[in-house]
């Protein structure tokens, strides 16, 4: 047989120089060749394979091209390698494990033939078959098949050579060591003296094959920890596996239908009972009941599964240990299952994805809230559940509410009633609408009579938010009865946008004041902005946009877009991106600028329809109170405006500074200063009108007597953007743009310049520890300002103090 493969193959080679053209019109049906469900073998035991349902698949992939079907002709060459046929004395034995299908019915065994027979390997010829797409030869390899060895590392392959495929060592049984393997997902938490049931399901799988009827495991925990209640039987239809127990006399496993028959053990026995076969007993969760007895704070409790021989196919091994539970403080966990992925939702559009073409459901992770022993939640204080700046809940769906009562009265009355969603309804007006505050006394203590466990609550939320808002969204529990608190990533937020824009720093010059960048806004994913839906629009504060924007779309995402009307500055989505993620590069932006306008920073902001209708959509809530008397929405929260029955337009700031006017308007003069300044020295602020500000160094009194003020701080007295005060390292020389005046001084010299004029100083620039220093009195001097005065008493320095 490996001879005559060899021959083929050299055929094969021959034809394959053959040009393709030459078969174009025969017809042949090809297919390709997979093993189906192929076998592990444990060690050691039968070499007879029977029962399995392994098998070769050759499925056709292209139907066949015979004007007449009678006329079909295909040759196969099968031979094993690693195991041979128990039964090859006629061509029926081997026919029994054959099957094929033409136009996916099964074909009469008359239809093929097989000859050639020898103990590896037979060939097999297919008459009279038109093949189409999806059809079937299959080899049956789990009946009638002798492995040539039990070894571990053992492989049996089949290869096939013919007119329709060739595949070569396909493994269809390997033989494995016997063993088992236990695994616990999740580890559950308890308090010193008390119990818990197990946090997830608890598997034992077979290394190989399926486990015999009647094979025996033992769990064992480690010191300090013992069995509390055993269910006695488990599986979903009760009969997998059940609780056993040795009989001296009778030397034997026998059945107990004690649920407390292991109570106070460390060993604990479980049977297969199943008839069905399977690799994996599993023990579920609320099965084994584990209790503290002598364990302290921060042991863990390892349970060990060790299979046991009894008799027939049953064998002996021990799994690795698993960390069942783990003893923690007598306190109350906030939690997410670790093993979901967080859940990437976009910010600035509402539940329905109003704006975007996204699916999300705005669902968070399930968050729970243990109990790690009954009584330990303290009832009698508030529970806080807070969320961060910006996002809003829409829905909570309680998906477990393990003696989460905030009802309990139980035989007096049987009055009884576990936590709803409207508890959190009002809990989260109790907190504005941007937490939760569950009042005291909402929860029943569970250490109360009736209740017979810790609590175990679960939850998910809906969430929203606000458009500007990005990154991780942390739910943190708090409150009065809790050391310290705790937090927990539930969800994401990005943006489906991002807006690219750099500062200007402009003169003004009234109207059409050019603004010299672009700005850039792209798109998150490509197809994500939604026709007809997503409309941008953008604003500078005390400026308006000239209607002489260019907007131009990337050549290669396929979006569209047309300049929104009623806007000075927008765009509107017409048609969606296909290829690519969008980016739309506004141009030719200029600015009309009221001369009134002072001197500083102004950012760059931005409206859109989908963060409108997110901010104005019904918030879940009991609130009644809403600007338009309807509905309570995330834009009362944050207490937009209501007139004429609509909401304001709510834009959020993409770019600080993006206009930094650094001079006043030429027929302006804004440049005196009037604001009141007081400086203690020594100190790390000054007092600039009414507001305190923090200074990373604080003023000095110089040796000639005079107070020095560090450069940054000049910058805050005057109310200018930190840009405006700059450092010429080379030069040493500081300049300040204030309204119409350009102020310079230079380290060493005692003068000061102001628009070009030169003035006498009575001190000049300092450097001290790396930090530039200006006199106040010379600066006061360049402002305008004769009103300065020191007070000796407290080592303070005022300008404008009249003011």
């Amino acid at each position: 047989m490996k001879k005559l493969i060899s021959m083929v193959m050299a055929a094969a080679m021959v034809v394959s120089l053959v040009p393709a053209t030459a078969f174009a019109d025969t017809g042949e049906a090809k297919a390709t060749a997979k093993v189906i469900d192929a076998l592990d073998v444990a060690k050691s035991g039968s070499k007879v394979i029977t029962g399995k349902k392994v098998e070769l698949q050759l499925k056709v992939n292209g139907d066949g091209q015979y004007v007449d079907g009678s006329t079909a002709k295909h040759e196969l060459t099968f031979t094993l390698d690693g195991a041979e046929f128990t039964d090859y004395s006629s061509e029926t034995a081997i026919k029994n494990n054959i099957r094929v299908t033409e136009n996916k019915t099964t074909v009469e065994a008359g239809k093929y033939t097989v000859t050639e027979i020898e103990k590896d390997g037979f060939k097999l010829t297919i008459n009279g078959v038109k093949f189409q797409d999806e059809d079937i030869i299959g080899i049956k390899l789990g009946e009638n098949i002798t492995l040539d060895s039990t070894a571990v590392g053992k492989k049996a392959t089949i290869s096939v050579e013919g007119d329709m495929v060739t595949a070569d060592d396909l493994v269809f049984a390997q033989v494995k060591d016997t063993g088992i393997k236990a695994t616990l997902k999740k580890v559950a938490e308890v308090a010193e003296d008390e119990s818990t049931k197990l946090e997830k399901e608890l598997k034992i799988e077979s290394n190989v094959d399926d486990f015999a009827k009647g094979q025996v495991f033992e769990l064992k925990l480690s010191n300090g920890f013992e069995f509390g209640t055993l269910a006695v039987k488990g599986g979903s239809d009760k009969t997998e596996w059940k609780l056993v127990k040795w009989d001296k006399d009778a030397e034997k496993y026998v059945v107990t239908t004690d649920a407390k028959e292991y109570k106070g053990e460390t060993k604990a026995y479980i049977q297969v009972a199943s008839q069905t076969p399977a690799d994996t007993i599993t023990v579920a969760s609320d099965a084994i009941e584990i209790v503290v007895d002598s364990a302290k704070k921060g042991a863990e409790c390892k349970l060990t599964v060790k299979a046991v021989r009894t008799d027939g196919d049953t064998f002996a091994d021990t799994a690795d240990a698993v960390v069942a539970a783990k003893v923690v403080d007598n306190d109350v966990t906030l939690s997410v299952d670790e093993d979901e992925d967080v859940p990437v939702i976009y910010s600035g559009v509402n539940t329905d994805n109003y704006g975007i073409t996204d699916d999300s459901d705005h669902k968070s992770l399930e968050v729970t809230i243990k109990e790690s022993a009954a009584g330990a939640l303290d009832v009698k204080k508030a529970i806080d559940l807070d969320l961060p700046e910006g996002v809003y809940v829409t829905g909570v769906k309680i998906t477990n509410d393990d003696n989460a009562y905030t009802t309990f009265v139980k035989n007096d009355g049987q009055k009884s009633q576990k936590i709803k969603d409207t508890d959190f309804k009002e809990a989260y007006k109790k907190g504005d609408e941007e937490g939760f505050e569950f009042a005291r006394k909402t929860f029943v203590s569970t250490d109360t009579t009736g209740i017979d466990d810790k609590m175990e609550l679960s939850f998910e939320l809906t969430l929203i938010a606000e458009p500007n808002f990005e990154g991780d969204v942390k739910l943190k529990l708090s409150g009065d009865g809790f050391d310290k608190a705790q937090e927990v990533t539930i969800a994401k937020f990005v943006k489906p946008y991002t807006v690219e824009a750099s500062q200007n720093d402009l003169i003004i010059d009234y109207r059409n004041t050019k603004v010299p960048t672009n700005v850039v806004v792209k798109e998150a994913e490509e197809g994500l902005w939604k026709k007809d839906e997503m409309n941008f629009k953008f604003g500078v504060d005390y400026m308006t946009f000239e209607d002489d924007a260019t907007y131009t779309v990337d050549d290669k995402s396929g979006l569209e877009v047309k300049a929104e009307k009623g806007t000075k500055m927008g765009f509107k989505v017409t048609d969606e991106s296909s290829d690519t993620a969008a980016a739309v590069t506004i141009s030719d932006i200029a600015l009309y600028m009221d001369r009134t306008i002072a001197a500083g920073a102004y950012d760059l902001d931005l409206f859109t329809t989908a963060g409108q209708k997110m901010l104005t959509q019904q918030l879940w809530t009991n609130s009644t109170d809403g600007e338009d008397g309807s509905k309570y929405s995330a834009a009362d929260v944050i207490d937009m405006k209501f007139n004429d029955s609509k909401w304001e337009d709510k834009y959020y700031t993409q770019k600080e500074g993006f206009i930094n006017v650094i001079t006043a308007g030429r027929d302006q003069d804004d440049a005196s200063f009037t604001k009141k300044v007081v400086v203690p020295v020594g100190e790390k602020y000054l007092i600039a009108g009414e507001e305190q500000v923090a200074l990373d160094v604080p003023a000095y009194i110089s040796a000639a007597g005079y107070t020095m003020l560090p450069v940054r701080a000049v910058a805050t007295a005057l109310g200018i953007n930190n840009n405006n005060v700059l450092w010429n390292q080379a030069s040493k020389t500081v300049t300040i743009l204030y309204g119409q005046r350009i102020i310079t001084m230079v380290a060493g010299q005692k003068v000061v310049t102001v628009n070009g004029n030169t003035i006498p100083a009575s001190a000049s620039v300092q450097i001290k520890d790396g930090r530039t220093f200006l006199p106040m009195r010379d600066l006061a001097t360049a402002l305008g300002v004769t009103d300065i005065t020191w007070d000796a008493a407290t080592k303070t320095a005022t300008m404008n103090g009249s003011k």
